[in-house]
């Protein structure tokens, strides 16, 4: 552990909680083609709590809205409304010297290894550019040595090798690993993957998500975990969020959430994943017929409603609530609420 963590966990005990998100939202202002403004509403009162030691899995159809959700908390993009609490306490300030600190304290690790680096730049550049900024470093010696134990801690050895490598001398896991080195550069206390693994070969997955898993451990980060493979989401996240057209429809436990799905949309989510013992049966999965709405013109009631096999007269007109189901488990749906999708007594 090196001396700024050492003094940090020494000098103060930290919440549990590392980052809380409270009914964010996300309206984007767009000119259509014909010059009128839409707005399209991409995330809708998202709320998220992100603890120490633990991984929450956001999943979801591509366009659901999951990598604006990664990119509110990493506050990329400002929040039409809500609230953001880091360490229990309210962020505020769009200052350079605040979000400095939250970028500090909150890193986002994006799905595109190459994209995500220079180019024209080495992968110490990367690396020690990050520890310039946050003044982590004193000379260059220091700077190289803090930078080959951070390519080291991601398996990237020996890191005095890749110092002078550029990303396109890389493959694309070494690419990944690189980019989660320097989120590492400034000891955050928050780490959002955004769809880590899905750009990588199928051979490294797993090695990545060990990797990743290996880290919160080991640092006790809290990570926000996105992807559109929910299967995943039961061996490698504490708890797993579903998410529908800009809202969440259903969280919980990932045990609980994969094995005993809730709400429809969840059900058909896992029903379309390739299963070789159910192709065996002549099963070959189910998926949800129709496309996601138009998320600047979302469908009155439930936005799951035109596409949910239960669908009643309740779902096209009023919006559910989200309800426990039990074993801190709760769905966004009307067949678990008082009057079921009729809506009757």
């Amino acid at each position: 552990m090196s001396g700024s963590r050492q003094a940090r966990s020494a000098t103060a005990v930290r919440p549990e909680v590392a980052l809380r998100a409270e009914a964010i939202r996300k309206i984007f202002r767009l000119r259509g083609s014909e010059g009128r403004r839409r707005a399209v509403q991409a995330v809708s009162e998202v709320s998220l709590e992100l603890r120490r030691g633990s991984v929450l899995a956001l999943v979801g159809e591509s366009g659901c809205g999951k990598s604006t959700v990664a990119r509110l908390l990493a506050r990329l993009y400002p929040l039409t409304s809500g609230t953001l609490w880091l360490d229990g306490e309210k962020v505020a300030g769009r200052g350079g010297r605040a979000r400095r600190k939250y970028a500090s304290q909150v890193q986002i690790v994006l799905q595109d290894p190459f994209s995500s680096l220079n180019a024209s730049h080495s992968i110490r550049h990367h690396l020690v550019r990050p520890l310039l900024l946050h003044r982590r470093g004193s000379h260059p010696g220091t700077l190289d040595e803090e930078a080959v134990r951070l390519l080291e801690e991601v398996n990237l050895a020996p890191g005095a090798d890749f110092l002078r490598r550029y990303p396109h001398e890389l493959s694309g896991g070494q690419r990944q690993r690189v980019s989660i080195a320097r989120s590492l550069a400034v000891e955050p206390e928050v780490l959002l993957a955004d769809e880590p693994v899905s750009m990588l070969d199928v051979s490294i997955r797993l090695e990545i998500l060990r990797l990743l898993g290996r880290l919160v451990a080991d640092r006790n980060l809290a990570m926000l975990y996105i992807t559109h493979d929910i299967a995943s989401a039961r061996y490698f996240a504490t708890e797993t969020a579903v998410m529908y057209a800009g809202e969440l429809v259903e969280q919980g436990p990932s045990e609980q959430v994969t094995q005993n799905p809730q709400h429809p949309y969840t059900q058909l989510l896992l029903a379309s994943v390739p299963d070789p013992d159910r192709a065996a049966a002549g099963d070959t999965g189910r998926t949800a017929p129709g496309e996601p709405p138009d998320l600047a013109a979302l469908p009155a009631g439930c936005r799951f409603h035109p596409r949910c096999p239960f669908a009643g007269k309740r779902c096209s007109t009023d919006a559910p609530p989200a309800v426990d189901v039990g074993d801190s488990h709760w769905a966004r749906c009307w067949l678990f609420a008082p009057g079921g999708v009729t809506g009757e007594p």
